[in-house]
């Protein structure tokens, strides 16, 4: 009976922790990485807008394996977090839980969740340093030109800047999709 007592207050702890405190931290921190990203390319949005930048056939190789690089990083970092989860929860379980570890896991799984988006604002670093200084003012005048959500929308453009539909309208009357 004190074991289950015991199991559900440190539940409580963690649930309110991560309710309140960590949703909290993370909220401003992902404003805060926004800010950050608004002069910053996708890799992905860099690569769509080729023609329209003129970018080299090494630049778009270049773009493209960090891309995956960073892919392949994400998702070992991602899984690395997924255990570490587990672990805590069946941490949790056992019989003797200390206020000490608890707090130590929840940091380790902090600290992985952080240094994941220090990776992705060095990565996008990373592919706005592959652009010549006009290949950069070219890209943010297309991305005020079509405004920030039409701009990094996974739409297709074509060599006038023009936004397409992939597929065809499934409606014959117009304005209905």
């Amino acid at each position: 009976m004190k074991k289950l007592v015991i199991l559900i207050i440190a539940a409580m702890i963690v649930l309110a922790g991560t309710t309140f405190g960590a949703g909290y931290i993370s909220k401003h921190m992902r404003q805060g990485v926004n800010m950050a990203e608004k002069n910053l390319y996708r890799g992905q949005m860099i690569l769509r807008m080729k023609a329209e930048l003129g970018l080299t056939p090494d630049q778009v190789k270049k773009i493209e394996q960090m891309g995956l690089d960073f892919q392949g990083s994400v998702i070992k970092r991602m899984a690395d977090t997924k255990i570490l989860e587990l672990k805590f929860a069946n941490y949790l379980q056992g019989d003797k839980i200390s206020k000490k570890t608890i707090e130590k896991m929840i940091k380790e799984i902090a600290g992985l969740k952080t240094n994941l988006q220090i990776d992705r604002i060095f990565h996008l670093l990373d592919v706005k340093g592959v652009l010549t200084p006009e290949q950069i003012k070219k890209a943010d005048e297309l991305k005020y030109k079509f405004g920030r959500r039409a701009f990094f929308r996974d739409k297709r453009r074509d060599a006038s800047g023009n936004v397409g539909r992939k597929g065809e309208r499934r409606s014959g009357r117009p304005g209905l999709r």
